[in-house]
C-alpha cells in the first residue's frame, strides 16, 4: 500500500478509522491523506453571497483546526500524511472522484451498518461506486495475534471471478504480512434452504460431494499462498452467516471480501454479498472491486 484515504467522522468519539489509517502507514509505508467533511445550509444565516462566503470559510476553518488537534493528540508526525477540511454535503462523490484522479490504494472509514430502502448512507455508495477498495471499520481495537480473513468464491470458473478471488487473497495477504497475522481463507457451500427444508436431497451428502472436489483447489491455493490446510474454512450455507460466523469463530480482525459492484434499482433491491455480510459483521471490512467494475 502507498496512498491510504482516511474519512474522519466528527459524530464518533473515537477516530477508529484515523487509528486504522495510522497503524497501516507504519506498518506498510503508506502514505495518508486525512480528510474532514463539512456542510451547511447558509440560506438561513444571509441571502448575501458575501456573508454566506464569511460563514463557509469560518465552519470550514472551525473543522479543520479540530481536524489538526485531532491529528496532534495521536502524535503521528513521523508520517508522510496531509489534512485537509472539504466543505460538500455529498461526500461519497468527492471520494469516489478523488479516487478516479489520484492513486487510491483504499478507503477507510467508520463503518455505518444501517440501512433503510429510501435511504443509503455512503458506505453503501462507496462499496457500489468506488473505484478503490474500500475499508469500513468497526469500533473493536485491532489484535495483532488475530487473523486476517479472507472470503473467496470457489464455485466459480469464471475469469473475473478466479480474478478477484486472487485480488482478494494477495491484498488479505498483504495485509496479514504487513501485521504480522495469518491469513485465513473461507468459502461458502451454497446450499437452498427449500430443498432441505423438504428433504429432497441428501445435503449432508452433497456437501461432502463438493469439498472433495474442491481439494485439488484448496491444495493449490495453500501451496500458491503459503497456507496451512487448517487455515481454509469451507462451510455450508449462505455467504452472508458463514462469512461473519466464521470470522467470529476464529476472532478475525478483518474480513477481505468481494464485490459486484452493482448500482442503482439493482443493488438496492439485490443487494450483493459484501453488502450482506456487512449487516452481520461485526469487525473491519475490506470491499473490493473486480478490475472491470472500476
Amino acid at each position: 500500500m502507498k496512498k491510504l484515504l482516511i474519512v474522519m467522522d466528527p459524530e464518533h468519539r473515537h477516530q477508529v478509522a484515523l487509528t486504522r489509517g495510522i497503524e497501516l502507514a507504519r506498518a506498510t509505508g503508506a502514505s495518508l491523506e486525512v480528510v474532514a467533511f463539512v456542510h451547511e445550509y447558509l440560506d438561513a444565516i444571509s441571502d448575501e453571497t458575501a456573508t454566506q462566503e464569511t460563514a463557509r470559510t469560518a465552519i470550514t476553518g472551525q473543522r479543520q483546526r479540530w481536524l489538526e488537534q485531532v491529528l496532534a493528540l495521536c502524535d503521528c508526525s513521523d508520517l508522510d500524511i496531509s489534512a485537509n477540511t472539504v466543505w460538500t454535503k455529498r461526500i461519497h462523490e468527492w471520494i469516489i472522484d478523488r479516487c478516479e484522479k489520484t492513486s487510491v490504494d483504499a478507503v477507510i472509514k467508520t463503518g455505518n451498518r444501517s440501512e433503510t430502502f429510501l435511504y443509503t448512507p455512503t458506505d453503501w455508495h462507496l462499496i457500489r461506486e468506488c473505484p478503490a477498495p474500500v475499508m469500513l471499520v468497526a469500533e473493536n481495537k485491532w489484535n495483532k495475534a488475530r487473523p486476517i480473513l479472507a472470503a473467496v468464491d470457489l464455485s466459480s470458473d469464471k475469469p473475473v471471478k478466479k480474478a478477484l478471488n486472487h485480488r482478494i487473497i494477495a491484498q488479505a495477504r498483504q495485509l496479514a504480512d504487513a501485521l504480522g497475522t495469518d491469513l485465513h481463507l473461507v468459502h461458502a457451500l451454497h446450499t437452498s434452504v427449500i430443498l432441505a427444508d423438504l428433504d429432497l436431497v441428501d445435503t449432508d451428502a452433497r456437501d461432502r460431494k463438493r469439498q472433495a472436489a474442491l481439494k485439488p483447489q484448496v491444495e493449490h491455493l495453500c501451496h500458491t499462498w503459503h497456507l496451512k490446510p487448517e487455515h481454509v474454512h469451507i462451510a455450508s450455507g449462505p455467504a452472508q452467516k458463514v462469512i461473519p460466523s466464521t470470522a467470529n469463530r476464529i476472532k478475525a480482525d478483518m474480513v477481505v471480501i468481494g464485490t459486484s459492484g452493482k448500482t442503482g434499482l439493482a443493488a438496492m433491491v439485490i443487494g450483493n454479498t459484501a453488502e450482506k455480510v456487512l449487516t452481520h459483521l461485526r469487525t473491519d471490512l475490506l470491499a473490493i472491486k473486480p478490475r472491470e467494475a472500476q
